[in-house]
């Protein structure tokens, strides 16, 4: 299955097509609970089909609109390799299902354009980071949040082992690096040849590093390396991306199991994300009486529209539901199910609006948002 990145997310938010139907799910990697995941998505599925048809939708069409998520029922071996949770998102002629990485809460919403609140920790710079655990045996990739941590799927194409750069080497000479004393040695001797092996591996970490560009293209979260003490400078020396981490998990992390590596990496992230969210709270209390920062949902709808907002700070556990009117900059409030064809999540909007032109977005509960208001923002002009 496919991650969801931050260019499919802002694809997406330019699916306008109404009804547009979101679905969340938790989900379970293995034990008995697995075999419930696919009777509740089924569950949901009938609740959707109950609710267009309630709307005056045509079963015909229901059925047809329907189709591409019926199948993935069918299918087993998809039950079989899920993560902690599931967003799927269906229009007419357009459906997408990623896994993620954290639990979310069953939800359905069917709107005038997908809800993508829940998949928003994915995508903020508050609780999002990566943790590339590597050896000259192993790579595996994690992404992580405050909660939880799932692995990604590596690129085919990436090196999963030294040994698979080695066996592009000279025969001979990999056999000759190999007879003396094993990997262990290749970095603790002083003989002329020590450089030889040295290359070999810094190789080995910037073809890995090559091979995750794709993944973290546009990314800004933080990624924690772990390995065993010389690989880290070594992959900081090679590496193009700029938000590593300077402090890694070190030591062999072959046989750490993802909840560990995610409990050491929480607490070489949080202390960094406190004192960015920290940041940004204090510029907005700042700048809160003039015209560079606001908590009015309105403002924020339609700074974010035009592309104003740099960075903002929104509820996850909250929403609010209008219409917002492009042409006039207006915005009605509304309860959610009140318009059964004008629904929109204002805060998914101004979310969706803000990364599309290039801001940064930060997720906290309600209670922890620094007014009432389950959005702020600091504007760039």
């Amino acid at each position: 299955m496919e991650y969801l990145t931050i260019n499919q997310l802002r694809g997406l938010a330019q699916q306008t097509q109404s009804p547009s139907v979101s679905i969340f799910l938790p989900t379970h990697r293995t034990g008995r609970n697995t075999e419930q995941d696919p009777i509740r998505f089924k569950n949901l599925l009938r609740e959707t089909e109950r609710q267009l048809l309630n709307r005056g939708m045509g079963p015909r069409a229901v059925e047809d609109l329907l189709q591409p998520a019926q199948t993935l029922l069918d299918d087993p071996s998809f039950w079989w390799h899920q993560h902690d949770g599931l967003a799927v998102f269906i229009a007419s002629g357009d459906f997408h299902y990623y896994p993620l990485p954290f639990r979310v809460e069953e939800l359905l919403v069917i709107a005038r354009s997908y809800y993508v609140n829940p998949v928003l920790p994915l995508f903020t710079n508050n609780g999002h980071y990566y943790v590339l655990a590597i050896s000259q045996d192993e790579v595996r990739l994690f992404e992580g949040t405050r909660h939880s941590v799932g692995q990604i799927d590596l690129p085919e194409a990436m090196p999963k082992s030294l040994d698979e750069v080695s066996q592009s080497d000279d025969p001979e000479k990999q056999l000759q690096s190999h007879s003396a004393g094993g990997r262990d040695a290749m970095f603790h001797g002083h003989g002329p040849g020590d450089e030889e092996p040295k290359v070999e591996v810094e190789q080995y970490l910037n073809m890995v590093d090559a091979g995750l560009k794709e993944i973290f293209r546009e990314q800004q979260a933080p990624l924690i390396l772990a390995g065993v003490d010389y690989l880290l400078p070594m992959y900081h020396k090679v590496s193009e991306y700029a938000h590593i981490m300077q402090e890694g998990i070190t030591g062999s992390p072959e046989h750490l199991h993802p909840e560990e590596l995610q409990v050491q990496a929480w607490s070489i992230v949080e202390p960094y994300f406190r004192q960015e969210m920290e940041k940004v709270i204090q510029q907005y209390h700042q700048l809160a009486d003039t015209e560079k920062a606001t908590d009015s949902i309105e403002e924020i709808v339609v700074a974010a529209f035009y592309g104003r907002v740099d960075k903002l700070i929104l509820a996850t556990d909250d929403q609010v539901w209008g219409i917002f009117n492009s042409e006039s900059g207006k915005v009605v409030h509304y309860q959610e199910g009140q318009s059964e064809e004008d629904d929109l999540a204002l805060v998914d909007f101004a979310a969706m609006k803000t990364l599309q032109n290039g801001g940064t977005i930060y997720a906290l509960s309600q209670g922890e948002m620094p007014t009432n208001s389950p959005m702020v923002a600091v504007f760039r002009y």
